[in-house]
């Protein structure tokens, strides 16, 4: 169904994009693709509210995964033998690839912060399994400059209704981000190592809880290892990932 009036005055989501301040121009987009954006952001195909149900039905599940790092087996080269692996184990259970990475790139950079929940309700049948090993939720922090640049935290979009769906809190302003890092998109294990260290800080003693760390994608496990470790010396007692996607094992990141 087309809005005559929109049609009429030819209101434009790209003209909004261009004219607003970054986050504005996220907020500004996002309400606007939730009412009015009528094709799929998987395929382009005409869809209410972003998905259509053949997308949603081609989400490529990880078949075998390594229950500690995520990685699908077999795997040349594990992140746990690079590094001091910090993670108890990643429930990352479905292939960093179409159309699911244009989904999670509408959750993050068009505004499409409905997506989180339905992108929440579709892992929680796969953490089902850890309910009673896990006492709060992390969504993984943006720095304030990024946050008010995006206007939203798409982990957090994802952390909260997932929260409700498990019966536990999450803990948004126990950690904080330090410093904003480049986007590390394309980026090899070793550079993104370098480009997380310290950015975390925990602002509140987490003795004896056992943490959901929570984000949309783990690329390299850099990010989530980081912030596991200053988890740990603020007193969790374990700490598991929940992602929705996980990334292959990239060229950048055999390469350390």
């Amino acid at each position: 169904m087309v809005i005559p009036w929109v049609a009429a005055r030819r209101w434009s989501i790209t003209k909004y994009r261009e004219r607003c301040q970054p986050s504005t121009r996220t907020m500004v987009y996002g309400i606007l693709a939730r009412l009015f954006v009528e094709s799929c952001f998987g395929c382009g195909e005409a869809a209410a509210g972003g998905s259509c149900a053949v997308c949603a039905a081609e989400l490529v599940r990880i078949p075998r995964a390594c229950r500690r790092c995520g990685l699908a087996q077999p795997v040349a080269r594990c992140p746990r033998t690079e590094l001091r692996w910090e993670v108890d184990a990643v429930v990352a259970p479905y292939s960093y690839e179409p159309p699911l990475d244009h989904y999670l790139h509408a959750l993050k950079y068009r505004g499409a912060r409905h997506l989180g929940r339905a992108l929440a309700l579709t892992l929680k049948p796969m953490v089902d399994g850890a309910r009673g090993r896990i006492d709060a939720l992390v969504p993984v922090p943006l720095h304030r400059t990024r946050l008010l640049e995006r206007g939203y935290n798409q982990a957090q979009e994802i952390a909260a209704p997932l929260a409700r769906a498990l019966g536990v809190p999450v803990l948004q302003r126990a950690i904080a981000r330090r410093a904003a890092v480049e986007p590390q998109t394309g980026q090899g294990a070793s550079r993104r190592r370098a480009g997380v260290a310290g950015v975390f800080r925990v602002e509140r003693s987490l003795t004896g809880l056992r943490i959901g760390i929570v984000d949309d994608v783990v690329t390299t496990g850099a990010t989530v290892n980081a912030l596991a470790a200053e988890l740990r010396a603020a007193g969790a007692v374990s700490c598991v990932v929940l992602a929705v996607a996980r990334t292959g094992e990239p060229a950048q990141a055999r390469n350390v």
